[in-house]
């Protein structure tokens, strides 16, 4: 009777393995058939790769690295990864901690004694630095745009930039999304470790990971097999190189470029402790503040299952790694387009095929449709459509098509945009400050005046608005 039981539990176990097996190739088919049909229009630029217990289940490119040339994308074409970047930083400073040189208490002025803002110096910790909770700013502002891209080649380049800026609220009192404190912790991984932040990722991430195809573009050097980025305004532009970020070197806070296969043995190192112990890991992607962020990782959600990793996007750029914990999966995406130029179409349908429909990507497909509604039918009609949609929209997204306008110098449209989000989206003071930013770029004072102070109806704190409007009244 023994014997039957064991034969039995064995026979089921072999049945369930089977059932699994066929569910990732059924899911795997419709992801190649999905990627096949939107690639035929255009709709799709970049590279994809599933893994599961390390095992590549799918790997393909689509698209153009140079259209000029009708280069296509390889499976090894390097893409730019924008704010991925981040993941190395963190687990950078992760590498410092296990070492003793460093712990997520220390205050920046414990590391950096002669940092020139006293609040940063004596209040700021290298975990809210981490957790994007030191209220520190950007430093993609006036003086970033106003300077020439070539001349920002190191760490310190990037400091100069928001080094004299106040913080936007006290550290610690909220989350809001810092480059400029992924530029200090750069900063003091360069200054305990005695070398350049560029050299320290290579030696203790990138080589010992096998990471042969990943580093920071360098102002004076070419780079083999990479893609260019292309961007265009709205579904009826055509398709034109970035230059954004042409001669800036990538930095801490983002910026180096990879393939899908180099972020695959990143995901292998981190899950195999190649680079970090189980234990730091484990703090790096704890959700401690419950806002869906860790230690230099993204964390998500979906119908049960957890996934962390990180995304980048820029201009002519977007990508994202995602690892699933629960599951085994691998996921990465890369592209030389913007977010909204297939990209997040992509993202969206993977995640949905491996982890059912969620909120996210629902959010997702009703703001690509309400943009399309916008651009094809004009406001009220999107004003109308978004009526139906119940605050089911996506800020991300919508602000992301209003920076289209935004760049193209088409700040009616800009405006439209994000005068239709803020009626989705009215309790948020960020959108009203990025609209208030909006028209005061298109020359409309008055406007900007009005959002500036809805802004900080909302969040008497917002420093940047608060700033402004000393300079506007």
């Amino acid at each position: 009777m023994k014997n039957i039981s064991i034969y039995l539990i064995v026979i089921l176990l072999s049945c369930c393995k089977g059932a699994n097996e066929n569910a990732t190739e059924e899911q795997i088919a419709k992801i190649d058939d999905y990627l096949e049909e939107i690639s035929k229009d255009d709709g799709y630029s970049g590279t994809v790769l599933i893994a599961k217990n390390e095992e590549v289940l799918f790997k393909k490119a689509y698209g153009y690295a140079n259209l000029a040339h009708n280069v296509p994308n390889q499976i090894d074409t390097k893409f730019g990864i924008a704010s991925m970047g981040k993941m190395f930083t963190a687990v950078a400073i992760m590498q410092l901690m296990e070492q003793g040189k460093l712990t997520l208490n220390d205050r920046v002025g414990e590391i950096l004694s002669d940092y020139p803002n006293d609040t940063v110096r004596d209040s700021v910790t290298v975990e809210q630095l981490l957790v994007h909770t030191s209220g520190l700013t950007d430093f993609f502002n006036d003086k970033f745009e106003h300077r020439a891209k070539h001349s920002v080649r190191t760490i310190a380049d990037y400091f100069s930039l928001f080094k004299d800026d106040e913080l936007l609220f006290s550290p610690g009192k909220k989350f809001s999304y810092s480059n400029a404190g992924y530029i200090v912790l750069g900063m003091i991984i360069e200054h305990l470790s005695g070398i350049n932040y560029y050299d320290y990722v290579q030696r203790n991430i990138f080589n010992p990971a096998g990471m042969e195809n990943t580093g920071n573009y360098e102002t004076d050097k070419s780079i083999a097999n990479i893609a260019e980025g292309y961007i265009k305004k709205d579904i009826n532009g055509v398709w034109t190189t970035s230059t954004y970020m042409k001669g800036a070197r990538g930095s801490s806070a983002g910026g180096a470029y990879s393939t899908v296969e180099d972020l695959l043995k990143f995901a292998i190192a981190l899950k195999n402790n190649t680079l970090i112990s189980e234990e730091s890991l484990a703090l790096m992607i704890s959700n401690k503040d419950q806002n869906g962020y860790g230690y230099g990782f993204s964390l998500n959600k979906f119908n049960g299952i957890e996934v962390y990793g990180h995304n980048g996007g820029a201009h002519g750029v977007s990508g994202e790694l995602d690892i699933y914990r629960n599951m085994d999966y691998i996921v990465v995406t890369l592209s030389n387009r913007g977010a909204l130029d297939g990209w997040v179409d992509v993202r969206s349908m993977i995640r949905e095929k491996l982890a059912g429909s969620t909120e996210e990507t629902n959010k997702y497909l009703g703001t690509k449709e309400l943009i399309e509604i916008y651009e094809i039918e004009g406001f009220d009609a999107a004003i109308a459509k978004l009526k139906t949609m119940e605050g089911n929209i996506s800020d991300k997204y919508l602000m992301d098509a209003a920076n289209k306008y935004r760049e193209a110098k088409e700040f009616d449209k800009a405006v439209d945009l994000l005068e239709i989000l803020v009626t989705g989206i009215p309790d948020s003071w960020y959108c009203f400050s990025i609209l208030a930013d909006t028209y005061l770029e298109a020359g409309n004072k008055t406007k900007a005046i009005e959002n500036y102070h809805r802004s900080l109806d909302l969040d008497s704190n917002n420093q940047w608005a608060i700033e402004k409007l000393q300079l506007l009244e």
